[in-house]
């Protein structure tokens, strides 16, 4: 028994002894070389490649030892080690549009062939897939010295393109680059050139150096008529320009507002800008004798009013009028700007009318001759005298003191006006007959009971114009077009924010209280002359485009919900000028359009004439040349200059 308990024993002692794992581990040597990195985590390299360094240290170097190094991918190698302490290798450029690495490994031999090494994780950027890439040879420009920097700063309006403009206009087929830029004064104002730097895209009204502005900056390539490649204003960019021999060479990378990528390149030696010379201005030529005429035709506008009294726009003339409603031949044609009680039949206030410059009942405002935008337009009370009927160019009285009577009534009106300009030459004319005052506001919704839109399959588009009413928002018009329903909605409306890429703000929208709606507001509906504008209810469409029903809104809430993936829910309860109810509800993506820093050529818009709102220098200038006979055409259209930018 004992024999086979020590044999036992003795077994579990082999079996224990068997179970250790033997120490093999060989002590570190705290002498042996070692390689230290310069620099941490990934080593990034530009995507155009070029050279690219690793520094390093040995740590206890060891006597004829020597610093080797490979790359496991070969976009990266051509090592050199003629620099202590750095490694130097080519990368190649990243055509690819995904981002790539490779791993460089680094040996220290010494010895008798002993190693150590370090390994660094190399990451290059992926080439940028442009959606527009453009070489550009034309530079037309003006230089404006510090005519429109907010603080003096020095302004290079600057088109690159690869064709010339002809005659002042952009041709189809073209590539049209346009840099509103701001930067220090030209050396040579007389051969101005664009600074050396890098321009960047500015904020909305800033003139900021070394900027160009987002307000007129932008992009233009039409095909055709019908196709136009984009026509759009920038959300971020750089143009850097430099000078290399005798050309200069500038490079613009360009994100615009849909979020499409442009890369120009422009190189030419002919870079030189023009030089702004200021216009002579424009001139009249006033009357120096005296002009008596009898009236053949009357006619009275509505221009505005402001509750209480409103302010009408009266034509005489002695002139023939053709077939399409133009006073042609020689003659006289007499503008009063009168001030009377309103009235809302359109009935002319009868009695004596004195010059004031006040804006009171029962007066006329003096005659002045403005310039606006470059224009000359004549304003207030005036006359326009044609010597013959070949006169492109009338004679003008700025009429500034006299009378105008008015006695009888709608139907049978007498009116003597007499009155002379600054100089004393005097202008008299008689009119009897029929005067109604055309165009008054007034109820004009077709509406005859409470209303909901039915908006089923409605298409929606949506133009951007920035701050349009210049009341601090972005403004957006949004067209809601009939297709499977019977009814279509515009929307005229001022958002928060002026960026065209967050669309329109969540939010409940107002009625403007005047013209100028502010952010959350919506502009109410309007119609002027047949041209339904601000926000209205429109249905009855024709095939070419034209609506028999409509209603404007004149009060209630607009809910815009933007869902942030480029659909959109309009919910609505608006009521009408009749006081009548109309509402509705959409949901679906806009078709959007930036049309903020492409002015040219962003639809026509015209502002409303609400009814107690400041009226504008071009409403003003409108309900002249609105007046029921196209009187004032030949007059404006002969007095123009062109404007400067």
């Amino acid at each position: 028994m004992k024999k086979s308990l020590f044999f036992i024993i003795c077994t579990a002692a082999l079996v224990f002894t068997a179970c250790q794992k033997p120490d093999t581990k060989e002590p570190v040597n705290p002498d042996a070389p070692s390689i230290t990195l310069g620099i941490q985590g990934n080593l990034q390299v530009p995507l155009e490649g070029g050279l690219a360094e690793i520094p390093y240290e040995i740590v206890n170097p060891v006597d004829g030892g020597k610093i080797s190094a490979v790359s496991s991918e070969d976009w990266a190698g051509e090592f050199n080690y003629d620099t202590d302490g750095v490694v130097a290798f080519t990368v190649q450029e990243n055509e690819e549009t995904e981002a790539r690495s490779t791993i460089v490994t680094l040996t220290y031999t010494y010895g008798e062939g002993e190693t150590v090494t370090a390994q660094v994780n190399v990451v290059q950027e992926p080439a940028v897939a442009y959606d527009y890439e453009y070489e550009l040879s034309v530079l037309t420009g003006t230089y404006y010295g510090d005519m429109y920097g907010n603080n003096g700063e020095n302004n290079y309006y600057t088109w690159l393109s690869d064709i010339p403009f002809e005659d002042g206009y952009t041709q189809l087929g073209g590539v049209y680059y346009l840099f509103d830029i701001f930067a220090p004064a030209a050396e040579d104002p007389e051969n101005p050139v664009i600074p050396a730097g890098t321009y960047t895209l500015g904020e909305m009204g800033a003139t900021e150096e070394m900027t160009f502005t987002a307000d007129y900056s932008k992009a233009l390539y039409a095909i055709s008529e019908e196709e136009v490649v984009f026509n759009c204003g920038f959300s971020a960019g750089t143009l850097t320009v430099s000078y290399e021999g005798s050309n200069m060479i500038a490079e613009g990378f360009l994100t615009d507002a849909d979020g499409k990528l442009h890369h120009i390149v422009f190189t030419s030696p002919d870079y030189v800008l023009d030089t702004y010379e200021e216009p002579e201005p424009p001139t009249i030529e006033e009357i120096t004798d005296p002009v008596d005429f009898a009236a053949t035709l009357a006619q009275a506008s509505y221009v505005t009013d402001d509750g209480s009294t409103m302010e009408v726009n009266m034509l005489f003339t002695d002139m023939e009028v053709d077939a399409e409603g133009y006073l042609v031949g020689a003659g006289s044609y007499l503008l009063v700007d009168a001030f009377m009680p309103f009235n809302e039949d359109g009935t002319i206030a009868t009695g004596t009318y004195t010059f004031s410059e006040d804006y009171s009942p029962m007066t006329m405002s003096p005659g002045d001759m403005m310039e606006f935008l470059g224009y000359l337009f004549p304003l207030g009370t005036y006359l326009q005298y044609y010597e013959t009927a070949e006169s492109d160019t009338p004679l003008y009285g700025l009429l500034v003191d006299g009378s105008m009577e008015i006695s009888g009534e709608p139907g049978n009106y007498t009116i003597e006006f007499n009155a002379v300009n600054a100089a004393g030459v005097s202008v008299s004319t008689s009119y009897t007959g029929p005067m109604e005052v055309a165009n008054m506001p007034g109820p004009f919704s077709t509406l005859t009971g409470d209303y909901t839109l039915d908006l089923e399959g409605a298409v929606g588009t949506a133009d951007f114009y920035g701050d349009f009413y210049s009341t601090g928002g972005g403004n957006w018009y949004v067209f809601l077009e009939p297709t499977t329903g019977t009814d279509g909605l515009q929307l005229d409306l001022v958002a928060e924010g002026l960026n065209f890429a967050d669309g329109i703000t969540s939010g409940t929208y107002t009625a403007a209280a005047t013209g100028n709606p502010y952010p959350g507001e919506y502009l109410v509906g309007y119609n002027d002359n047949g041209s339904l504008g601000g926000t209205m209810f429109l249905g009855g469409f024709t095939a070419d485009g034209y609506v028999s029903e409509f209603a404007p809104a004149m009060s209630g809430d607009l809910v815009i919900t933007n869902h942030g993936d480029g659909t959109y829910t309009f919910s609505f309860e608006f009521l009408d000028d009749f006081g009548h109810t109309w509402d509705g509800e959409w949901t679906g993506s806009l078709s959007t359009t930036d049309y903020s820093g492409a002015s040219a050529a962003a639809p026509e818009r015209s502002a409303a004439k609400v009814l107690g709102s400041k009226i504008t220098m071009e409403e003003r200038i409108d309900a002249q040349k609105n007046l029921p006979l196209k009187v004032a055409s030949r007059a404006f259209e002969s007095n123009r200059a062109k404007a400067v930018r």
